[in-house]
């Protein structure tokens, strides 16, 4: 169907937006024991105690969280009671289901060996490999060995994401590159400067592994310009500030947002927040199109939000 006005292109990308599925990059949440419920909602959202209009993208998304659980916000206590009866895992699948979840990376430690503490399919591991793991012996950093218990790492967890922590070449180089590429799986990093998006896109070039990439906003339009000219680098925006430029270099081939949080709940509540600013954000990117005689469908609509929200990150590991 042809969009004919800016009220029905409103309605069609607001529609959209909130209907899409969603893959979130990176969940920091233990699912068999992290803290859950209204108090860990609470902690996160800076909410415990606090006085006055709750101003701020995380106040919003306690509320919106809250209600997306239907938890009343005016009884906490009962609200936790609400909370308490749910076993746990429900309660995860829960905030899933009101997410609209597709996939939600959980970041687990590259030493755990447990494989089965997800407790949920759209829960995926994303081996996080920290600084500390890459602590130099007696005769410097052992890459080969490390790469192996890398390796058995992913075997274990069945783990198709790896993310390093800290930027380092040399581990990159030696270690997690490599055995990404052995294993197929997607490296996860968090670039600083212009300099190591440099360095990183070379070391991407040598390899066939496929990343996700993001970095602070202050430099994000140089990691757009690199991802622009590498088919394997996905950039994950860190806000909606370089949306129009992200569509412009990349059309729908990026990641718009991703919660980064370290509670369920507070993953759900900014999801929802991130959505109502996703859609009124498009509609301004759509409408100079429209405007000027472009045939705008609600079918490309819907296949440009799929593949913001769910589709790119899921194409990674497409015949990888």
């Amino acid at each position: 169907m042809i969009i004919s006005d800016k009220q029905e292109l409103r309605r069609c990308v607001k529609q959209a937006v909130r209907r899409a599925q969603i893959a979130e990059c990176c969940l920091r949440f233990d699912p068999q024991q992290g803290a859950l419920g209204v108090d860990a909602l609470l902690d996160e959202s800076g909410m415990r105690g606090r006085k006055g209009t709750p101003f701020g993208t995380d106040g919003a998304a306690f509320y919106a969280a809250m209600e997306a659980l239907e938890l009343p916000t005016r009884d906490l206590n009962s609200a936790r009671t609400m909370q308490e009866s749910y076993d746990r895992h429900a309660y995860i699948r829960e905030i899933l289901d009101a997410m609209k979840a597709r996939r939600v990376l959980t970041a687990v430690d590259v030493r755990r060996s447990d494989a089965d503490f997800y407790g949920d399919e759209r829960l995926a591991p994303l081996v996080c490999v920290k600084k500390e793991f890459f602590a130099p012996g007696r005769y410097g950093i052992p890459f080969e060995q490390l790469a192996k218990e890398l390796g058995e790492s992913i075997r274990v967890l069945g783990a198709r994401d790896v993310l390093l922590d800290t930027f380092d070449a040399e581990a990159l180089r030696y270690c997690v590159l490599p055995v990404c590429e052995d294993m197929r799986c997607v490296v996860h990093v968090y670039l600083t400067s212009e300099e190591e998006i440099g360095r990183f896109s070379d070391l991407l070039d040598a390899s066939s592994v496929r990343a996700l990439v993001s970095a602070p906003e202050c430099i994000e339009a140089a990691l757009l310009h690199a991802a622009a000219e590498r088919p394997r680098m996905l950039v994950c925006l860190s806000g909606l500030k370089h949306l129009d430029m992200a569509l412009s270099l990349l059309g729908a081939r990026f990641v718009p947002y991703s919660s980064r949080a370290s509670a369920p709940e507070m993953m759900l509540g900014r999801w929802l927040c991130a959505k109502e600013a996703l859609w009124q954000a498009l509609c301004d990117a759509y409408l100079p199109l429209a405007r000027a005689g472009y045939a705008l469908e609600s079918a490309s609509v819907e296949q440009d939000v799929q593949m913001l929200l769910s589709g790119n990150i899921m194409n990674l590991y497409e015949t990888y």
